[in-house]
C-alpha cells in the first residue's frame, strides 16, 4: 500500500496548478473565487484508492468528452467531514453537508465545487460490487446519510485516519470491508431487508474464495476445482458467486491482467515483461501480452513507457510519487 502526501508551499496560482496537473488524469480542476487551499493525502490500496483533502475555492468537473475518453468505470464515495460540497449531476443539483456521503458513477458526467470542506473519497472498482446490488439503482448524486448508510461513512471516516498504518493484508481487508459495507446500504435502500443477510453471506463466502484466488495467482495450474475444495465451497456456488464477472477462469484472468498492469505501473519494479507475467501465472509471456493488448488497448511495453512518462520523479519523502493519479485510477479499470 502507498500513502502519498502532497504539501504546497507556493503563491495561489502555482498552487492551483499544481493541484490541477495532479488531477489531470481523471477530472477537469478549475479555480472558482475566494479564498485556495488544495491539501492532499492519498493512499492507494488494493483496487481502491483513499483521498483525505481539505479544499477550497476549486471545482471538479467530468463532462462528457473526457467520460468517453478515459474508459473510467468505477464508484466514487464523497463523504463530507466538515463543511459542505455541491454536486451536479444531469437533472439535479444538490449540497452535501457534513456527515452525509455522496455517490458517483465515474461513466456519467459531473460536477462538484466547494467553498471549504474536508472530503474523504473512495473509489472502488465497479465489480467490487455485486452485481445484483447494483442492477436498475441509479447511484450517480445520491447523498446518503448516518441513517441510510452509518456503518459506510463511519468506515470511511476510520479508513482515513489509519489507512497509512494498514499492513498489506490489513489493506485488503479493508477494501472488502468496506465493499461489503457500502454493498449492504445499497441492498437496505432497495427494500429489500428480508434479504439482506443473503447478499452479505454470498459476499462473505466471495470474499473467501477471491482472497485465495489472488493469494495463488502465480500458479498456472490454478483452476475451480482446486478454488472450490480449498475454499471449502461446492462448484456450482462457486461459480454462482462469479457468474457477474464471467465465471472463475475469467475472474482469475482479470486478476492476472490487473495484477500484471499493476507491476508496469510501479516504478521501482526491475523485472522484464516476461518475468512479471511468469510471475503472475500466465503460461507464456506472448500469451499475456496478446490478452494485455486485447485489455487495455496497447502492447505491455508501450503502456509501461507511456505510464512512466507521465509519473514524476519523486515524492515527499523520496519515494516514486504521480504527477497525476492516472496510474493509480488506472488499476481500477
Amino acid at each position: 500500500m502507498d500513502t502519498i502526501t502532497l504539501e504546497r508551499d507556493l503563491a495561489d496560482d502555482d498552487t492551483f496548478e499544481a493541484y490541477r496537473a495532479l488531477y489531470s488524469g481523471g477530472t477537469d480542476v478549475e479555480r472558482l473565487g475566494g479564498a485556495l487551499r488544495t491539501e492532499v493525502v492519498a493512499h492507494r490500496l488494493p483496487r481502491m484508492l483513499v483521498f483525505d483533502r481539505r479544499l477550497a475555492g476549486v471545482a471538479h468537473a467530468r463532462g462528457p468528452r473526457r467520460v468517453a475518453r478515459d474508459g473510467f468505470d468505477h464508484i466514487a464515495l464523497h463523504l463530507v467531514l466538515s463543511g459542505s460540497m455541491m454536486l451536479e449531476v444531469p437533472g439535479a443539483v444538490r449540497r452535501v453537508e457534513a456527515g452525509n456521503v455522496a455517490l458517483f458513477d465515474l461513466t456519467r458526467p459531473q460536477r462538484t465545487w466547494t467553498e471549504g470542506a474536508r472530503l474523504v473519497t473512495a473509489s472502488i472498482p465497479r465489480d467490487r460490487l455485486e452485481a445484483a446490488t447494483l442492477a436498475g439503482l441509479d447511484l450517480h448524486g445520491l447523498v446518503l446519510g448516518p441513517r441510510e448508510a452509518g456503518l459506510t461513512i463511519d468506515f470511511l471516516r476510520s479508513l482515513a485516519a489509519h489507512a497509512s498504518g494498514l499492513t498489506p493484508d490489513l489493506a485488503s481487508l479493508a477494501t472488502e470491508s468496506l465493499c461489503l459495507m457500502f454493498g449492504a446500504a445499497l441492498t437496505a435502500l432497495r427494500g429489500r431487508s428480508t434479504t439482506a443477510a443473503s447478499p452479505l453471506a454470498a459476499g462473505r463466502a466471495r470474499m473467501r474464495a477471491k482472497a485465495y484466488i489472488e493469494q495463488n495467482l502465480g500458479n498456472p495450474a490454478l483452476d475451480a476445482t482446486t478454488v472450490a475444495t480449498e475454499t471449502g465451497l461446492s462448484r456450482s456456488v462457486l461459480y454462482r458467486l462469479f457468474e457477474s464477472t464471467g465465471g472463475v477462469a475469467r475472474f482469475m484472468q482479470q486478476q492476472r491482467l490487473a495484477q500484471l498492469r499493476r507491476a508496469l505501473c510501479r516504478a521501482d519494479e526491475a523485472r522484464t515483461f516476461d518475468e512479471l507475467a511468469t510471475a503472475t501465472g500466465f503460461t507464456s509471456p506472448s500469451h499475456a501480452g496478446r490478452l494485455f493488448r486485447g485489455a487495455f488497448g496497447v502492447p505491455p511495453g508501450e503502456y509501461r513507457r507511456g505510464l512512466r512518462a507521465r509519473t514524476g520523479l519523486h515524492g515527499p519523502t523520496g519515494q516514486a510519487a504521480p504527477l497525476s493519479f492516472v496510474a493509480w485510477h488506472s488499476e481500477l479499470i
